[in-house]
């Protein structure tokens, strides 16, 4: 494989997972804030939303 295939494997990899943090970031604020058995909601919803900006991060970063 050459140094160029390599790269766009791991970009498209990279932009992969980001969507799929999104996703768990946005599933754990959901269940958070519609859940009535959650002791701290809020200490969910703010891992949840961390998880969703370094989920963005990874989208939007350039791989190189």
């Amino acid at each position: 494989m050459s140094e160029e295939e390599d790269s766009t494997w791991f970009t498209i990899a990279e932009k992969f997972f980001g969507l799929l943090v999104i996703l768990i970031g946005a599933i754990i604020i959901y269940a958070a804030v519609t859940s009535a058995d959650v002791m701290f909601p809020a200490i969910f919803a703010t891992g949840g939303l961390s998880l969703i900006v370094v989920g963005a991060f990874m989208f939007l970063a350039k791989a190189n």
